[in-house]
C-alpha cells in the first residue's frame, strides 16, 4: 500500500498498487481519482511515492472499452469484460487496430 498527501486538497490518500511487475523506467505511474479530482502518482519498486501532481485535463469514457498496461517486456490489453490479451510491445499497434476493427 502506498500513501501520499493529495497535492490538490491536502488529504492523505492510500492506494493499493499492482507491483508484481517491473515498472517502466523504474517507477510505476498511476492515475488516481480522488474525490472530484485526479492525481498522477509515481511510485518506486519499494512502494514509496516519489511524485504526485494534479491532472488538469481528464476525459472519462464509461465504460472503458479497453485498458492498456505497458511494461518493458510486454503489453497487456484488458477488455471491458476482463479478458487479458498479452502482446509484445512492438506488436501493440497491430493488436489495437484489430481490437478496434
Amino acid at each position: 500500500m502506498a500513501t501520499f498527501r493529495c497535492p490538490i486538497c491536502g488529504r492523505e490518500v492510500k492506494i493499493e498498487l499492482r507491483i508484481d511487475k517491473e515498472p517502466v523506467g523504474g517507477l510505476h505511474e498511476v492515475l488516481v481519482q480522488h474525490e472530484s479530482h485526479y492525481v498522477k502518482v509515481y511510485i518506486d519498486r519499494q512502494g514509496v511515492v516519489r511524485r504526485a501532481f494534479p491532472v488538469e485535463h481528464f476525459t472519462s469514457v464509461d465504460p472503458p472499452l479497453y485498458t492498456v498496461y505497458i511494461f518493458e517486456d510486454r503489453a497487456e490489453i484488458v477488455d471491458g469484460r476482463g479478458h487479458v490479451y498479452v502482446v509484445e510491445p512492438n506488436q501493440l499497434a497491430e493488436v489495437v487496430k484489430k481490437l478496434a476493427g
